[in-house]
């Protein structure tokens, strides 16, 4: 077994998931660890045609694999709809669901074996991840919250009063999102499992976007034991003469 630790990385196949985590397994592979990204064939393909600020290099160092899941119905957007909200892409992520866990179990056996350590990175809305990490006789997990943390936590009181000292409004999640992916979220994709289930987790924000809300966040994963790493935010800006060195 070889001495070293492997990351694997599971986004949610949606164009900000799978570009949050392509960059945060770039930033690791560009620090020499063994990174893995298991999406559909397709949202692989994307992830790394639409990724920008890093060279063809880098994108070499990260292992790509491929999660197969069964033939979905792709309609298109409807753009005369009465909500912004993708629902086209639901039967997509329905199929995503049911069909990844088995590969991803596959492959993290696989990794598991030839390495002493693996730590899985995954989407908060991907339960099934957080579910075959914690099997891993040698890994853990943690979960990416790809979006900010003061719309996380503007549900609560706490969170709320931050955003109103602010000036801010807080939107109620159900303003923008439809009641289907809601079911799909809650009973499904078990999104408000992934967090009590992992070692930890991972924010794509800072403390100078979000500082009174990383302490908040932080407080309330102390009292269950969890580890809270601020990591964004996870899309590089480039000056236009610079010249990428990877």
């Amino acid at each position: 077994m070889e001495s070293s630790v492997a990351v694997v990385a599971v986004p949610f196949p949606a164009q900000g998931h799978l570009n949050a985590l392509l960059h945060l397994s770039l930033q690791l592979a560009a620090r020499g660890l063994p990174v893995h990204y298991a999406a559909p064939a397709e949202h692989a393909r994307q992830a790394r045609a639409r990724v920008h600020g890093w060279g063809d290099g880098a994108l070499r160092r990260v292992r790509f694999h491929e999660l197969p899941i069964a033939a979905y119905a792709s309609p298109p957007p409807d753009a005369g709809g009465s909500a912004a909200f993708p629902s086209h892409l639901m039967p997509l992520w329905e199929a995503f669901t049911a069909g990844a866990p088995a590969p991803l179990a596959a492959l993290l056996g696989a990794v598991s074996a030839s390495h002493r350590r693996v730590v899985v990175l995954y989407d908060i809305t991907n339960a099934f991840a957080a579910e075959e990490a914690a099997r891993l006789p040698n890994g853990e997990g943690f979960g990416l919250v790809c979006t900010s943390l003061s719309t996380l936590l503007g549900r609560a009181d706490a969170g709320r009063r931050l955003l109103r000292e602010r000036g801010v409004d807080y939107v109620p999640i159900y303003t923008y999102i439809t009641e289907e992916f809601l079911e799909y979220a809650s009973k499904r994709a078990r999104s408000a499992q992934t967090i009590p289930s992992s070692s930890g987790v991972l924010t794509n924000t800072c403390r100078a976007l979000e500082g009174p809300f990383i302490d908040l966040f932080a407080e309330q994963l102390a009292a269950a034991g969890k580890k809270l790493f601020n990591i964004g935010p996870l899309n590089p800006l480039l000056d236009a003469n610079a010249r990428i060195p990877f």
